[in-house]
């Protein structure tokens, strides 16, 4: 339990970070950050009595509205952010009349857009290498250095999922906790089909059975390999299909805690006729494949629950010291959304 809560926290401060939206620090009061949000949306600018150098503290904090606001800036409150709020919010009351149920699914659901998401988050590719039987200590220091990859892969793959970034930020946060297992899980199994006997992970870094066996995940291992692999690759499962799967397993409106329950269900739904019609189009000659694909999602269920049950992260992440691991993360990320900015 511990384990997990510590990944969906990478999960969550990775969406922040990516996102640009931690523009008010947690260790803001309340009243700053009212006061920053109107000083944006208004447009209100002020001057400073003395040589703007007011000490502004939580008990002087409206002494000066110049120095107050340079101090929101300092403590790294964003005039950005605040505006893309607002037009997030805009966009997201104007879109929830988009995701009523029509007969134009497609269109709301374009399959061109989830393939894009796809290549979108699978942009960066690295040498392949292989771990040698003889040093299994570097496997679990090896797939560590996989491990945070393949979170920022998955946050960028979400965000460019049509509808998502229309969502609630806290439904968002929500349907990445519940599905973050399973969608990695889909899209190294999907990456691992041109590999014999192994699974290739985000970094480009393959495991093989006997390394897997080594860092104690060999039943795991092969549950992979048989019910995902091997099913993706004899059915010939594009990367189109495997968006779609993915995009299924994202819009979850069983996930704990959800606002949006209706709206995630309208769009899951959009996803399954958008995938129905693909198959359609793309293989006549398989009536059987849509119903086929989706027999895959029990298996990415129940492997997914395994891979929690048996610690299958720890097993990633043992080597390496969390506070490091964490650390190196943040970073990461920070240093991703000064370039952005």
């Amino acid at each position: 339990k511990t384990l997990r809560s510590l990944q969906v926290t990478f999960l969550f401060l990775f969406f922040l970070l990516k996102c640009q939206l931690i523009y008010l620090p947690p260790y803001s009061c309340e009243g700053c950050k009212g006061f920053f949000k109107r000083t944006v949306r208004k447009n209100l600018s002020y001057a400073c009595r003395e040589e703007n150098k007011c000490i502004i503290d939580k008990r002087q904090r409206n002494r000066c509205q110049y120095c107050r606001y340079q101090k929101c800036l300092t403590m790294g409150m964003k005039r950005e952010a605040v505006q893309e709020e607002r037009q997030r919010t805009k966009d997201r009351d104007h879109n929830n009349i988009e995701v009523e149920p029509t007969s134009s699914s497609n269109t709301d659901m374009p399959v061109e857009l989830i393939l894009r998401a796809e290549n979108k988050a699978d942009a960066i590719k690295t040498e392949q290498q292989y771990i040698e039987q003889q040093h299994p200590q570097h496997t679990v220091g090896a797939i560590c250095q996989a491990t945070d990859k393949q979170l920022i892969q998955l946050v960028e793959w979400a965000k460019h999922i049509p509808h998502f970034k229309n969502l609630p930020l806290g439904d968002q946060v929500l349907l990445l906790r519940a599905g973050w297992n399973e969608l990695m899980i889909a899209a190294f199994s999907h990456r691992s089909i041109s590999v014999k006997d192994g699974i290739v992970l985000a970094t480009g870094l393959t495991v093989d059975r006997d390394s897997a066996h080594q860092a104690g995940v060999e039943a795991i291992f092969d549950r992979v390999l048989t019910e995902l692999v091997a099913k993706m690759r004899d059915m010939g499962m594009d990367r189109t299909e495997l968006g779609c799967l993915r995009t299924i397993i994202l819009f979850n409106p069983g996930s704990k805690g959800l606002q949006s329950v209706n709206e995630v269900e309208v769009l899951r739904d959009k996803v399954y006729v958008a995938l129905e019609e693909y198959c359609r189009t793309t293989h006549p000659e398989e009536p059987g494949r849509f119903a086929k694909l989706l027999l895959r999602l029990p298996s990415l269920r129940s492997i997914g629950l395994k891979c929690l049950e048996h610690l299958f992260f720890y097993k990633l992440i043992g080597d390496s010291p969390i506070d490091t691991f964490l650390m190196e993360v943040l970073e990461s990320s920070s240093h991703d959304v000064q370039v952005a900015t």
